[in-house]
């Protein structure tokens, strides 16, 4: 007799079998709820760098300079008879200066160098000739160009023999470098086109070529700033050692593009003199430097790192944080760090307010009672991670948040280095930089001269001569 098997054996086996199934199960829908409890996290990450997006960048937004601003939508005034302009538009502004802006207006010239009388014989109106006589005049100044020829200049230079020196000698030509063919005055047009116009090589001879007939190659272009670049070379260490003993400097640094490489391009300006140093590091290294070791007077700057340990290594001397980056910082924070970081724009933006109305001026007790308000309106528990990173690192350098208020040699904001990088960013982005480092040291050269003559009302055209002559012996 077959014996067939025990029923009860098989359903011991069935629910062993399905109590290793239902451990598996449970093992893995934890480790599914594991990753579900992550991807919740992850999700409501994404969701609040999405709403810090989105306020940074409004649905109807352009883009200018490289930042973002909402554009208006038009009035329905400006709507009507303006179906082929965009649905959306800047708001329209008055023409003419800005308020508490000096107007640029060109004055009219009574002076004139030929007189021309414009006579009617015709009325151009209806064609007919019997007009009457002359019944009035009227007068109309008209400013132009004349077509220009460049000047060819033969010098005969006479030498002669000196005995003491036991060789012949010849005079100095000063309208040219030695063993230029190209006018002192023509290199100096070209070096201020290049680097202070921002045109490119290629635009320069053509330029030259239309208005004044002179035919030079985009590489006598590159020649000639060599060469303005090489004869400023005395004038540039003396500004350097005026940036070293100035009372007040205000620095800043951007970008620079050297063969492809970014390098850096730092600003120095102080009263009546603007530097440029191009170097391969953004670290203290590059402004210690320029300024050395035992420098004098005050920086400004932005509370970039490399400037604090500046400060360091040259004895600690007195400093201003810029309060335009300082409140640009606590604006972010009024956007995305809510009413806590309103709290401090709104108080930061009053102290530096209240600071500014001491014109300089301030005493002692004034400062000390600037720096308690300060105290006052960061030194407290905040629930937001930015403003505690923010008040912490306000505090420990409040003591450089007023040397404007005591020194009329001090502004509260770097502005002035940030104006200077302005135009070499434009020209970084139009040239796309530098082919070599002798193209490199040409720039910081050429640059810090043409913007040293713009800060005092002059420019390279007019005074170059000067500054190479001068500097020179």
């Amino acid at each position: 007799m077959n014996q067939g098997s025990d029923p009860t054996q098989s359903l011991i086996d069935e629910n062993t079998s399905l109590k290793a199934l239902i451990t598996v199960l449970v093992a893995h829908c934890v480790i599914l709820e594991e990753e579900h409890s992550k991807v919740l996290k992850e999700n409501e990450k994404i969701i609040l760098e999405y709403e810090e997006y989105r306020v940074r960048h409004p649905i109807r937004v352009g883009v200018k300079h490289g930042k973002a601003y909402e554009l208006k939508e038009l009035r329905d005034d400006e709507k009507s008879g303006a179906a082929d302009i965009d649905q959306y538009s800047k708001s329209p502004k008055k023409i003419g200066a800005q308020q508490g802006h000096k107007r640029q207006v060109r004055e009219k010239c009574e002076n004139f160098d030929r007189e021309i009388d414009v006579y009617v014989n015709q009325c151009p109106h209806c064609g007919s000739s019997n007009l009457s006589g002359i019944q009035e005049e009227r007068v109309r100044f008209i400013d132009d160009i004349l077509p220009q020829s460049p000047i060819t200049t033969r010098y005969s230079i006479k030498r002669r023999y000196c005995p003491y020196c036991k060789k012949i000698v010849e005079g100095v030509v000063t309208d040219a470098l030695p063993h230029a063919r190209i006018g002192l005055n023509t290199m100096l047009i070209v070096v201020w086109m290049k680097v202070g116009l921002r045109l490119t090589v290629s635009a320069i001879p053509q330029v030259l070529k239309k208005m004044c007939g002179l035919i030079l190659s985009e590489g006598e272009v590159s020649n000639i700033c060599d060469l303005i670049a090489e004869a400023l070379g005395p004038y540039y260490e003396e500004l350097l050692e005026e940036v070293r003993n100035a009372e007040a400097r205000y620095m800043d640094e951007t970008s620079w593009i050297e063969q492809g490489d970014r390098i850096w391009m730092w600003a120095f300006v102080a009263k009546g003199v603007t530097l440029y140093k191009i170097a391969h590091s953004r670290g203290h290294e590059v402004p210690l430097e320029v300024l050395g070791s035992n420098p004098s007077g005050v920086d400004i700057h932005d509370r970039f790192g490399a400037y604090n340990v500046l400060a360091q290594k040259t004895g600690n001397r007195p400093q201003q944080l810029c309060w335009f980056h300082l409140l640009g910082d606590t604006k972010e924070l009024a956007q995305f760090c809510g009413e806590e970081g309103k709290q401090i724009h709104t108080s930061m933006k009053a102290i530096f307010l209240k600071a500014k109305c001491f014109d300089h001026m301030a005493k002692v007790a004034d400062v000390e009672q600037l720096i308690n308000e300060i105290n006052l309106a960061l030194n407290r528990e905040f629930t937001s991670m930015k403003c505690k990173k923010f008040a912490r690192k306000i505090l420990k350098q409040s003591d450089k948040l007023f040397t404007f208020t005591t020194n009329p040699e001090v502004e509260g904001t770097n502005n002035r280095a940030e104006r200077a990088v302005r135009p070499y960013v434009v020209l970084r982005k139009i040239s796309g930089g530098t082919k070599s480092p002798r193209g490199t040291r040409n720039i910081e050269v050429l640059a810090s001269a043409i913007q040293t003559c713009k800060l005092n009302g002059s420019d390279l055209v007019e005074k170059g001569r000067d500054l190479i002559m001068t500097s020179s012996h």
